[in-house]
């Protein structure tokens, strides 16, 4: 296994036009912190009898706050092709209706992925675990090997990340918290994205028209 590289991520927004379909680059968002409380639950008891215990609350399932993302899931998904282009840049944005990761490929060249929810995501090749924050892990594998593990001779020997580094904080975003590099091994590209909750996704990819680089865009709903 050769050292895994990757350049460190730029947190930045590429929002779509309204929270529909449409999956063109735009300007970017900025981020408010958006804190969440639990309301407390209290009993009383008559003088002289036994309060009953609390009945435990339930947590309401996760589910998209638009209806643009109603038809997203939870289910893995995935396409086979690989890629020799390097992987070069990770980003992030935060979109009304989702938060957006985008994996930069440095070639026109398709690049097929792997994304699914994991207990927890692991390094590759070690298996070391990889916690994140949030209440759910996703599990994304981009195939293509990142930059200074491929063989295209993309700056030799200089070490942008290192297996573990965390190269995305979003604290206080509706879906994203974080996205660590989980090392880069036989042309695979592999990352811990942490989430809020288990919330439904999309998967796509597109190539720029100007710049030729091919985008794995990863969408979690809010």
């Amino acid at each position: 296994m050769r050292p895994a590289t990757i350049l460190a991520a730029l947190v930045c927004g590429l929002a779509l036009a309204g929270c529909g379909g449409d999956q063109g680059a735009a300007p970017a968002t900025s981020s408010t912190a958006l804190p969440s409380t639990t309301p407390s639950t209290t009993t009383t008891a008559t003088p002289g009898t036994t309060a009953a215990p609390p009945r435990p609350t339930s947590q309401p399932p996760a589910v998209p706050s638009c209806p643009a993302t109603s038809g997203w899931s939870t289910e893995p998904r995935g396409s086979d092709t690989m890629s020799r282009d390097a992987l070069h840049l990770v980003r992030a944005g935060r979109h009304g209706c989702f938060d957006r990761i985008v994996f930069d490929v440095n070639g026109p060249a398709d690049a097929g992925y792997a994304v699914r929810y994991v207990p927890v995501v692991t390094s590759d090749p070690k298996g070391d675990p990889l916690p994140v924050p949030g209440g759910a892990a996703l599990e994304v594998v981009v195939r293509a090997p990142a930059l200074g593990a491929d063989d295209a001779g993309h700056q030799p020997g200089r070490v942008l990340a290192s297996t573990g580094d965390t190269l995305v904080t979003t604290p206080g975003w509706p879906s994203l918290r974080a996205v660590r590099f989980a090392g880069s091994f036989e042309g695979l590209s592999t990352f811990a994205v942490g989430v809020r909750a288990r919330l439904p996704f999309r998967v796509f990819t597109q190539a720029g028209p100007r710049d030729q680089v091919r985008r794995v865009v990863v969408d979690i709903a809010h």
